[in-house]
């Protein structure tokens, strides 16, 4: 039984509870910062090499990509909300295990059993949160939940730095694991006081629990509401179309049809999670403390302090998305966070390179600049933007796969930086220079336009269209008064009635 709160009051609640999956998930992307500098951890784990501090570290998301992978094979058929508080038990049971950990194996195992769950709510909470949000709200309040990410990545910094005090190590690195448990708790307790999504009790014959929902969240006891029909009417026109395509087996996702194109959404998604592990946010995320003091050369105790600094910035940072998002739009958000990256990265290689004592202020600060336009372009949106992008019948296993490749190149990049910015030093930021540079055309060129859109009119931007977007009216904003989905939905029948006109001629002809 859901808490029988609606309109704004229960979008608040809902973002919220979403939100604090992700506040573990930015919790997690700083804690390994600091305790990988503890003395008492490291002689536990067997004073590990650089490249096996970056495994331990990296294991959590290797981990997810498992979990995420996972998800395809049950989630559908339990719904939503399930499938994450699944996920947050599995959670708990990890860093229960990695803070009473004595030894390497012990860690690893928790690592992966935690990220194990975290795979699992990130594939779900997404396509969860999308489906139930009001359409014009489902932009303002996705991105405000992510928000939260910052929270916990800016909580994790100063908590160590508030550690490094603790005249106990073994206190400082077990405490700073098992906060976590507090994170995980307010999650399996908000979850089931949140509603299913309205989107797959319909896909489910339950209709009746459906549009009372969607009455709940538009805030309206009338199921005549003009918005609340508006929602019903493109969810029964979204099915239609996906049915008339035969497109909901989990095998249609590979398929490309011109009619639904699901493989195009499917690789957009992937290749938009593949440019957010590769802009280098967990490379710095998860060793910034390490990196202010073996790459710029500060010492251990400023390291820790800028680290805290830089959370509070990242935080800040993140109230941007909501606040612009309407007015510029995901694709333009999107390009400017990618080259403002790069020429952070740009900066930070060139002024490690030359070592002096500005060129290290100089360093520090585009660090900062860096996490302002990852907040702006890729902290949000590829998220919102994958959930939103793919067909409903198909939406929870499509979003396993694109979540699984989040999971995997954040798994490569953080175990691979300890080694590359040990041994190339500012060379290995051109790595993520290079990178975050080319992400502009690609964006451009292939990547439509989806602010603006109600969740089933996006369907429109991939029935018979080319994969190259640049220059077509599907780099516009759309308008949620606009009606595409009916175009195409009676484009459908027609062909289907002259399809079967046709055949009935050809079966009484002599």
């Amino acid at each position: 039984m859901g808490l029988q709160i609606e309109g704004q009051a229960a979008c608040i609640m809902m973002t919220v509870t979403c939100g604090l999956s992700y506040l573990l998930y930015g919790y997690d992307q700083g804690f390994m910062s600091g305790v990988l500098l503890v003395d008492q951890f490291l002689d536990h784990m067997g004073n590990p090499s650089s490249f096996t501090q970056g495994l331990l570290a990296s294991l959590y998301t290797l981990g997810a990509f498992i979990g995420s992978i996972f998800s395809m094979t049950f989630t559908e058929k339990l719904g939503r909300k399930t499938p994450i508080l699944i996920g947050t038990c599995l959670v708990i049971i990890g860093a229960t295990i990695q803070t009473a950990a004595y030894s390497q194996a012990q860690f690893i195992v928790g690592r992966i059993v935690a990220g194990c769950g975290t795979g699992l709510n990130t594939s779900i909470i997404p396509v969860w949160q999308a489906e139930t949000l009001p359409a014009k709200k489902r932009e303002r309040f996705g991105s405000i939940q992510y928000v939260l990410v910052c929270t916990g990545a800016s909580i994790s910094y100063w908590m160590s730095y508030a550690l490094s005090y603790a005249s106990n190590g073994e206190f400082e690195w077990r405490f700073a694991v098992a906060a976590q448990l507090v994170f995980a708790t307010f999650t399996l307790i908000f979850v089931p006081l949140m509603p299913e999504s309205p989107r797959w009790l319909f896909l489910h014959n339950q209709t009746e629990k459906s549009i009372s929902i969607l009455m709940r969240m538009h805030g309206t006891t009338d199921p005549n509401n003009d918005e609340v029909q508006k929602e019903l009417k493109l969810i029964n026109q979204a099915v239609e179309i996906e049915e008339m395509n035969n497109t909901s087996k989990w095998t249609d996702l590979f398929k490309n049809k011109s009619e639904t194109q699901n493989l195009r959404r499917v690789m957009l998604g992937w290749w938009l999670m593949f440019m957010v592990m590769w802009s280098g946010v967990c490379s710095i995320g998860y060793y910034i403390s390490y990196l202010f003091e073996t790459s710029v050369g500060l010492s251990h105790n400023l390291s820790l302090l800028l680290s805290g600094f830089n959370g509070l910035w990242y935080l800040i940072s993140a109230l941007l998305p909501p606040l612009i998002i309407s007015r510029l739009g995901k694709r333009t958000m999107l390009m400017t966070g990618a080259l403002g990256m790069g020429c952070c990265f740009l900066t930070m290689s060139l002024t490690i390179r030359s070592g002096t004592y500005g060129a290290s202020i100089v360093c520090v600060i585009a660090f900062f600049l860096y996490y302002t336009f990852f907040a702006l372009g890729f902290l949000a949106i590829p998220w919102l933007y994958n959930a939103e992008i793919l067909p409903l019948h198909l939406r929870s296993r499509g979003a396993a796969i694109t979540t699984s490749s989040n999971w995997l190149w954040n798994f490569v990049t953080v175990m691979i930086t300890p080694s590359v910015m040990g041994n190339l030093g500012w060379k290995g930021y051109l790595i993520f220079t290079v990178l975050n540079f080319a992400f502009v055309p690609v964006i451009y060129c292939l990547y439509p336009e989806t602010t603006g859109r109600r969740l089933e009119e996006i369907d429109a931007i991939f029935y018979k269209t080319s994969a190259f977007v640049a220059f077509t009216e599907w780099t516009e904003m759309g308008h949620f008064e606009a009606d595409q989905l009916d175009n195409l939905v009676m484009n459908l029948e027609t062909t289907k009635a002259v399809a079967m006109d046709s055949q009935h001629v050809e079966s009484v002809r002599p």
